[in-house]
């Protein structure tokens, strides 16, 4: 039961009590006044009375004693009026029952009034001529008493829901700011950090408001700082300190989630830039003149290039440039790449005209696939830069190797896309999440990916279809289709292994979306315990924050779960992990170690552990490819992984 019914209760028993008490010391007060005033009008009256028949001078004119007996009894305040003779033989008598038609006869039951008669001796000169009697009307008492009783049950019913409502509305106020803190306290359960500003009337919730804002700018804090930290390791460790562009190390951590990535950026195009004679111009023209030139082309890369979604832009060396577009061909990119060449050209013209007779720019542009490794991509693109420069200056060599995803054209693609949804080729596989501790070994859930079985009876995996597939606008087409197939495998055969399904930027940034996967877990969560874990990349959840807050929000309401594949922290800060408030997060195992192995100081691992940790969220890491990598990631503290080595993707049966 709440405090506030609690309160309520407890108040409306007090108040009734002591209503009830007053009501009845009052009505018991008007009970004695009552009889107290029946007898003292029944002894006036007999006084009275009396008095006036002492007067009559003839005993034995009776007709005039009933007279002035009837002229009192007739104004019906006297049940009886009794005369007597001094031998006690009656003279006279007036009596009537009791009859109150206005008055329920519970009421008179239940309140006793003892009326006693009232005697007078009737003195005629000097002899005592008899007693008169007289008895108060009982009646009228009643009538009396009643009206009073219900004037006391309305009076007291009217400062009862008075005083009720005035009760309900100060607790209303009061337990409301009882509520904040309940809400402010849930809040922090869950990660979140409510500042509560409104400060409560009450003395006790006042003291524990402060003290809860307290607490929670205590932690804020913590996590900004500790944000803050990690956001500068993360700039230190991944940022060229000339260009700001990310470096190598950053590429090389972060390029095998493209190229191992199930999803649309598995294939795309990427461009290496590389200025020759650098040394040179440093050495002749001074540090200024090197670092204008290297700054220049990295703006323009940066303007160019880092308007396509998604795209990853490095300096991988003092001369060489990289960037990884993902799900772009080249005719879309080619463009952008002749105006840094141009652009190039003006300033270097424009600083020196001299330069241009030994420095050389040149740039190499190709595709790039899942089957891709760093080893073999970064040969290829050496290998088209060095082509570009052995043409000239400022020349761009295409990579032309046969772009299989693109074999068909792109409405052969949608209908067979369409057609293998409809004709049931998009087959389930899955790849095994495990938590190791000690020597135990748990599954914590089964990754599900899509793979195409082509009419040739060739299975492919996700990297080969799934780029097309967003380009086409149906990648949202098959996040449905996957999850109505993991339904439908559920209900068949049952698995008590979680599920965990990977959700597309186009499916979470749109409502109806959103409302249809509300509707398929309703009926799922009321047929089936399975724990479902749903996830989306860093990348959608960086783009697509408001979204991806709304259906995490949802997904957890019917207590699933929900990650985020891929993660980096972002050049912001881990801000957006409180919007989200994901479970857990998986993310590259180099990328991993370099964050929480800084052999130096150790600071960023604890800053990464806070961050992260203090959020309740756990790390899982992917892309395992050797027990070295289990090992070391152990030693750092992580036991939940993902990867060829721990368990190779295999078709769902």
């Amino acid at each position: 039961m709440s405090l506030f019914k609690q309160l309520v209760i407890m108040l409306t028993l007090f108040l009734g009590v002591i209503l009830v008490s007053v009501m009845l010391l009052n009505f018991k007060s008007a009970t004695e006044f009552v009889q107290n005033q029946l007898y003292t009008d029944a002894k006036n009256t007999a006084h009275s009375l009396g008095l006036s028949l002492s007067k009559v001078a003839d005993t034995s004119d009776s007709s005039s004693m009933e007279t002035m007996i009837n002229a009192i009894y007739d104004s019906g305040y006297y049940q009886r009026i009794r005369l007597v003779d001094i031998d006690g033989k009656e003279v006279y008598n007036r009596e009537s029952d009791v009859r109150v038609s206005d008055v329920p006869q519970w009421f008179i039951e239940m309140v006793p009034i003892h009326n006693v008669s009232v005697t007078s001796d009737i003195m005629i000169g000097w002899s005592r001529f008899g007693t008169l009697e007289v008895s108060g009307h009982t009646g009228n008492a009643y009538r009396q008493l009643y009206s009073t009783l219900i004037d006391l049950i309305q009076t007291f019913l009217m400062i009862g829901i008075v005083v009720f409502m005035t009760l309900y509305l100060l607790l209303s106020l009061s337990l409301k700011s009882l509520k904040r803190i309940r809400d402010q306290a849930k809040a922090i359960i869950d990660n979140e950090f409510i500042i509560e500003k409104k400060i409560p009337f009450t003395t006790e919730f006042r003291s524990v408001t402060t003290a809860m804002n307290a607490m929670v700018e205590k932690v804020k804090d913590i996590f900004e700082r500790e944000n803050e930290t990690l956001r500068r390791y993360h700039e230190l460790l991944y940022k060229d300190s000339e260009t700001k562009l990310h470096n190598r190390r950053y590429l090389t951590a972060k390029l095998p989630d493209y190229l191992q990535s199930d999803a649309s950026f598995s294939s795309g195009i990427y461009v290496m830039m590389s200025i020759n004679e650098l040394d040179r111009l440093k050495r002749e023209k001074g540090y200024e003149r090197y670092t204008q030139l290297v700054n220049t082309l990295a703006e323009a890369l940066n303007t160019q290039l880092g308007s396509f979604r998604h795209s990853l832009i490095a300096r991988l060396n003092e001369s060489d440039f990289f960037a990884a577009i993902p799900a772009y061909e080249i005719d879309q990119v080619y463009h952008q790449i002749e105006l840094i060449m141009i652009h190039m050209r003006n300033v270097i013209d424009e600083m020196d005209k001299d330069l241009l007779e030994y420095l050389i720019i040149g740039c190499g542009i190709g595709t790039y696939s899942e089957k891709d490794t760093l080893k073999s991509l970064f040969s290829r693109a050496d290998h088209a830069v060095t082509q570009a420069k052995l043409r000239g200056n400022f020349m761009i060599d295409k990579n032309l190797e046969e772009d299989e995803p693109l074999v068909l054209g792109r409405e052969e693609w949608r209908s067979e896309l369409l057609k293998s949804l409809e004709e049931s080729r998009m087959l389930l596989a899955f790849q095994s999440a495990v938590e190791q501790r000690s020597d135990e070994l748990n599954v914590l859930h089964e990754e599900i990916f899509l793979r195409l079985l082509d009419r040739e009876g060739i299975i492919h995996s996700a990297g080969y279809f799934i780029p097309v597939a967003t380009s086409l606008g149906l990648i949202d087409t098959l996040d449905r289709y996957m999850i109505e197939k993991v339904f439908k495998h559920i209900k068949e055969h049952n698995p008590i292994t979680p599920l965990a399904l990977n959700l597309s930027g186009d499916f979470v940034k749109k409502y109806a979306n959103i409302q249809w996967l509300r509707a398929q877990l309703e009926v799922f969560h009321r047929q089936s315990d399975l724990v479902l874990w749903f996830e989306v990349s860093n990348t959608i959840a960086l783009n697509e924050l408001e979204a991806v807050s709304t259906i995490s929000s949802m997904i957890k309401m019917f207590g699933y779960r929900f990650g985020i594949d891929h993660f980096a922290i972002p050049e912001a800060g881990a801000h957006y992990l409180q919007a989200i408030r994901p479970d857990y997060i998986k993310a590259n195992s180099a990328y991993l170690q370099d964050m929480m192995f800084d052999k130096e100081t150790g600071k960023s691992r604890e800053s990464f552990n806070n961050v992260i940790r203090s959020l309740g969220i756990s790390i899982i890491a992917i892309n395992i490819e050797d027990a070295k990598e289990v090992e070391n990631l152990k030693a750092l503290g992580i036991e939940r992984f993902q990867g060829s080595h721990i368990a190779p993707v295999a078709l769902l049966q």
